[in-house]
């Protein structure tokens, strides 16, 4: 393949963020961390770019398998995973809620 099929890998790493950055704060959550929420961002960012670098540098998956149905799992992970959050809220507030609602 071209040089230009890796721009596909793009939303990947957008939406893997955006479904990685709910999962590290319920387990925070879980976990009673308290830790900023750029701490968590960056690390949802790194998390993100492991899952996608690492199968493809050892040949787990190939480029080809980066496809639509991929794409909208992550997409429908990050929502539920929202929604987990946004539940788990209440029960278990956190330090990191006061900057979120200060954004």
């Amino acid at each position: 393949m071209g040089y230009i099929h890796w721009f596909i890998l793009i939303p990947f790493y957008f939406f893997g963020s955006l479904a990685a950055l709910p999962l590290l704060i319920i387990a925070a959550r879980l976990l009673r961390l308290k830790v900023s929420i750029n701490v968590l961002v960056g690390s949802a960012i790194a998390l993100s770019l492991a899952a996608i670098v690492i199968p493809l540098a050892c040949d787990w998956v190939d480029l080809v398998w980066f496809r639509g149905r991929q794409m909208l799992a992550l997409g429908v992970l990050s929502m539920v995973l929202a929604a987990v959050d946004a539940a788990l809220m209440t029960a278990l507030p956190l330090p990191l809620d006061n900057e979120l609602q200060d954004l």
